[in-house]
């Protein structure tokens, strides 16, 4: 992102002041900085001082393998699109996008990888979901042939500076049902031209080692988050999650704290979530979607929704189709 930024004009001292990056950390191949704080302030600063409201666009389309060091590695060593996925199931959103949940699976027509939000992206939201998904899409397109039509889909509506790369991206949908990156089925199983089994197996290791040197292979929250999924019946109880988790609830209980959250607050993100998913349906009503969401009214269902969105859900609604 200081790369991206300084090639768009911003100056590097400026963009990291006050934000506990040094030049020294920039240098250690393993240093990290937190995502929240550090990572979040320079985006916002990097936009302003770039001037440029597409900077996530300019990130995306400049992602190579290599700028994702031992993961890029694997990806490209892969046999196939398939063993991709599920090296990427594997190791991506905790090694390298903390910030969503990335789901990877097979529907009807085509190989899908599905994000969602781990953490409340707030104003950077936006900038978030297009920096995932035009980065994976921009490193998809270097594994595969020119014409694999590959997708993407955005939950948010088309931005004004979409135009100014429309030819350079993917097919895009905007206000979509889901953040995606989609890949027609015919190329799941097409050898791949970088495939090298021995250089996968040396990325596999390096990545599992990975994952437990930054003690993130059970992360609790995450597996929370993925498993919070609406269903007919209702979200799972606590209590049900945590037997799925191999804990007692005491002990999930204790550690969502450590973490600095609860299920309780989890279950409200997933609400968040799922409502506003909802709402871009006009066949349901506002009570409808109260009831789908174990709200025993729709006034706290438009309580709760104005807390974490300031706006109604009846607003929301509105802006979601006028913007369709």
């Amino acid at each position: 992102m200081i790369d991206v930024a300084a090639a768009l004009g911003a100056d590097c001292g400026e963009l990291l002041d006050g934000t506990g990056i040094d030049a020294a950390t920039l240098e250690r191949a393993d240093a990290r900085v937190s995502l929240l704080q550090q990572y979040a302030m320079l985006c916002r600063r990097a936009v302003v001082l770039t001037g440029e409201p597409a900077l996530a666009y300019e990130f995306g389309l400049r992602s190579t393998l290599t700028t994702h060091g031992i993961l890029g590695y694997g990806l490209m060593s892969q046999a196939t699109l398939r063993h991709v996925l599920q090296f990427a199931d594997r190791f991506a959103a905790v090694l390298r996008m903390p910030a969503w949940n990335m789901r990877f699976f097979i529907d009807e027509h085509c190989a899908v990888m599905e994000g969602r939000e781990t953490i409340s992206h707030g104003d950077l939201r936006r900038f978030s979901c297009e920096t995932l998904l035009v980065s994976v899409s921009t490193i998809a397109r270097q594994l595969l042939p020119a014409d694999a039509g590959i997708e993407l889909l955005f939950e948010h509506p088309e931005p004004p500076y979409h135009d100014r790369y429309r030819e350079r991206l993917p097919a895009c949908t905007f206000s979509a049902s889901a953040n995606q990156m989609r890949i027609p089925l015919r190329y799941l199983d097409l050898p791949l031209k970088m495939a090298d089994a021995v250089s996968a197996q040396i990325a596999e290791r390096e990545c599992a080692r990975e994952l437990d040197l930054i003690g993130e292979q059970r992360d609790v929250v995450n597996q929370l988050r993925a498993i919070l999924v609406h269903q007919p019946n209702g979200y799972p109880s606590f209590e049900a999650i945590a037997s799925r988790l191999y804990m007692s609830p005491r002990t999930l209980t204790r550690q969502l704290a450590e973490r600095g959250t609860s299920f309780r607050r989890l279950l409200a993100e997933a609400r968040n979530r799922d409502s506003r998913t909802l709402l871009k349906d006009p066949r349901l009503s506002l009570t409808d979607i109260a009831q789908r969401l174990d709200y025993s009214s729709q006034a706290n269902f438009a309580r709760a929704f104005r807390t974490w969105n300031g706006v109604s859900p009846g607003r929301y609604r509105e802006r979601s189709i006028r913007t369709r």
